[in-house]
């Protein structure tokens, strides 16, 4: 459900809108005002968490960072066509969410307030190797598919649970993935940097 935030009459510092997002996602060649559609899309469905509201001005909806990385998968995802769904466990969209919001299984020692903070502070302390994963299942005995994503770093062997994996009645059908490291070396500040560094 889309969330109603409260007003502000300054930007917090940090906070971004829609047209930063826009800004910094979008590809060469791409159509500014349909990506600035598609991010707004994504918030109006409640995908894109705001925490504020300008009260003035624009009176645009402010988000912390991490939504920043959350609009760059799902943007990704409508690549591959993926659509929405009434029912909110058959809605990829809905399960990428979770994923970047919620630890499942429990928030590891030291990590940060959600998965996709957490994922953005490693790489700024230039730790890569995470991975969004996108499953999908099956159910054995009736017609349905779900989805559920999880957050994965390969090489330590961690990630966030599946819950639907271990429950035989859902068989696993596919996985779509997202190497979270190349996400943000595209977009991130100190992606940037590395790369006038490197020229």
């Amino acid at each position: 459900m889309p969330i109603t935030p409260p007003t502000v009459q300054h930007r917090p510092p940090g906070l971004i809108d829609c047209a930063q997002i826009t800004d910094t996602l979008i590809f060469p060649g791409q159509d500014r005002q349909v990506v600035y559609d598609q991010v707004r899309g994504l918030l109006t469905a409640g995908h894109l968490h705001p925490s504020a509201r300008e009260e003035r001005g624009k009176k645009a909806f402010l988000m912390a960072p991490e939504n920043m990385l959350i609009a760059d998968v799902m943007l990704r995802m409508r690549d591959f066509g993926m659509r929405g769904a009434d029912d909110a466990k058959a809605d990829p969209y809905v399960a990428a969410g979770l994923s970047f919001r919620h630890w499942s299984g429990g928030k590891p020692g030291g990590a940060k307030s959600n998965p996709a903070a957490h994922v953005i502070a490693e790489y700024e302390m230039d730790v890569g190797g995470w991975v969004f994963e996108l499953w999908s299942f099956r159910h054995a005995k009736r017609d349905r598919v779900q989805f559920e994503g999880r957050i994965h770093h390969v090489t330590r062997r961690q990630a966030t649970d599946l819950r639907r994996g271990a429950d035989r009645n859902w068989m696993p059908c596919g996985c779509y993935a997202v190497d979270l490291t190349d996400a943000l070396d595209r977009w991130h500040p100190r992606g940037r940097e590395r790369r006038e560094a490197m020229n």
